[in-house]
């Protein structure tokens, strides 16, 4: 029993060991990026806020502070703050805003002025923050502190690249109209170098509110292409979507836009077009048609665009912020065509294999021919040779015969077989009794039928070892690609990765992200196939 005990927490401890990396790979996957980029390691997700009410206050941003003196510290940066010109919105708790500014300063300060004014005392560490906080700086910790959605202006562009701010000459909060005035109340705010209408809503009693808005066009209707708007999420994972109506036909978003993180970015709508066939990274979402009606704007001149907040519920937030960089990747690489390209040179690399390597391994095994056993020791020297040698000859060959820059040298090289599968396959065979194969003679089979009736049908566990063996390698190849190809729509999974790493300046959520996409068919494969990957490995070469 203490035996048997010992065994399976060491199975379950190297299990736990080795699902460390894999682990890791999922969590970091659904991170924003201040939670990849903060001072803090951070092991799990933070979770999302889903408040009903904006503006709000961000009360876990500046938690977990280093450092002496706090307390006194907050309250005299909080003054330096005042004294530098900083006024708070009124929509906003502007005693507990304070109490936040001032920790943001102290942190600021602690990762910014000498260890040796630290240890000076508060005196010393006051008299230097005088002169290191000025409006800029506080400003940028109540940007970190207060969470506002915010809507800056809208444009429309026409496929000859006309633009069009919707809305102009209007204050920011009557360009369009609020329809749920109970639910939102919106309020223009000039800053120094912005202008923008900030979105308060109180989702209390209700669970949405709407605007919309119609315009008149400088372009005609038809020549629209997209639909832009510049905000600024609150990070609340509520969604906003989106509707159009032109020509006497409703538009609909795809899906929605979610409110997550809380810095200035555009918003981008457009109907499907030839955009979408290309390797584009897709900065926006798809406006489907999804009606037709004579109520709907028909003027050739005129659109009516319709903004929907939606509130997300504490599961629904959880959804989008899991979801939300697999939504990315998907949009920053054709991700579908990669996967195709993938099973195409998965599936035929595994038939050419499988076929080439057991005819072979049947030969070498069952047929007794001159230089038999010279040709397999031969065969089996080739295993000794590193694949970096051969390499440049290789890609000069396929060069010449015209295959650069095609699949074809990623999957024809497989019909010419793999010395060590042949060699697994004829130890495997060696172990078939001969009985089977002299029965099957009398009965008037020849060796092609000897090979496909009766030699590999027995061979299956082996067979499906190499199958997944061929998978994995052609599934995970990247030198292949990378040598022979050079046009992206050509990209296999792994390479595709690759190329997607480069386009995100190598985010690691984001690569995450991609990664556990193309890990998850391996896992699954594995978890499904391991019954036939043990028996293939383990029998191998046994007689009887």
């Amino acid at each position: 029993m203490l035996r048997r005990l010992i065994i399976y927490m060491m199975l379950i401890t190297g299990t736990v060991v080795f699902s460390i990396p894999f682990l890791w790979m999922a969590v970091t996957s659904v991170k924003v990026d201040r939670e990849m980029f903060s001072r803090q390691l951070r092991v799990l997700p933070m979770a999302p806020s889903a408040p009903n009410t904006s503006p709000y206050l961000d009360h876990d941003y500046y938690a977990d502070l280093e450092g002496p003196h706090q307390e006194q510290l907050f309250q005299t940066f909080a003054e330096i703050a005042r004294n530098a010109g900083l006024l708070l919105p009124n929509d906003v708790d502007n005693q507990i805003t304070w109490h936040h500014i001032g920790r943001g300063l102290y942190e600021k300060m602690w990762r910014s002025l000498p260890p040796e004014t630290w240890a000076s005392g508060p005196q010393a560490i006051e008299f230097a923050a005088e002169s290191a906080i000025n409006l800029d700086e506080t400003v940028r910790v109540v940007e970190n502190v207060v969470r506002r959605l915010s809507f800056g202006s809208m444009r429309a562009r026409s496929h000859d690249l006309q633009v069009q701010d919707l809305g102009a000459g209007l204050p920011y909060d009557q360009r369009l109209l609020n329809e749920s005035p109970g639910v939102v109340t919106p309020i223009t705010i000039s800053e120094e170098h912005l202008t923008y209408a900030s979105i308060n809503y109180d989702f209390s009693d209700e669970d949405q509110a709407s605007f919309s808005g119609t315009f008149d066009l400088e372009f005609d209707a038809s020549e629209l292409q997209r639909l832009q708007l510049n905000i600024k999420p609150d990070d609340s994972w509520h969604e906003l979507w989106l509707t159009m109506e032109k020509q006497g036909v409703r538009y609909e978003a795809e899906r929605p836009l979610v409110l997550a993180n809380f810095t200035w970015a555009t918003a981008t709508w457009q109907e499907p077009g030839p955009d979408d066939l290309t390797n584009k990274i897709k900065t926006w979402i798809l406006l489907r048609p999804v009606g037709q009606s004579e109520g709907y704007v028909s003027d050739p001149r005129k659109i009516r665009v319709g903004l929907e907040l939606r509130r997300s519920g504490l599961l629904t937030a959880w959804w989008h912020k899991l979801s939300r960089n697999y939504y990315l990747v998907w949009d920053h690489i054709p991700f579908w065509t990669y996967v195709k390209t993938s099973l195409f040179l998965v599936g035929t690399s595994i038939l050419l294999t499988l076929f080439s390597c057991s005819i072979i391994a049947y030969a070498f095994a069952r047929l007794y021919w001159p230089g038999r056993e010279f040709c397999f020791v031969l065969m089996l020297a080739t295993m000794m040779i590193p694949p970096q040698v051969t390499m440049i000859p290789h890609f000069l060959i396929w060069k010449t015969l015209g295959a650069y820059d095609t699949l074809f040298p990623l999957w024809a090289g497989n019909l010419f077989g793999n010395a060590f599968f042949i060699f697994l396959l004829r130890q495997f065979m060696k172990g078939i009794p001969k009985d089977l194969e002299d029965s099957a003679r009398i009965d008037g089979c020849g060796f092609l039928r000897i090979y496909w009736h009766i030699i590999l049908p027995l061979m299956k566990p082996s067979l499906a070892a190499i199958a997944i063996f061929t998978f994995m390698s052609t599934w995970n190849d990247f030198m292949g690609p990378l040598i022979y190809l050079a046009d992206q729509r050509l990209y296999p999974l792994a390479f595709g990765l690759y190329a997607f790493a480069v386009q995100v300046e190598n985010n690691p959520a984001l690569t995450m992200a991609a990664s556990l996409l193309m890990t998850l068919p391996v896992i699954l494969l594995f978890f499904l196939a391991q019954r036939y990957f043990i028996e293939g490995t383990t029998l191998t070469g046994l007689k009887g």
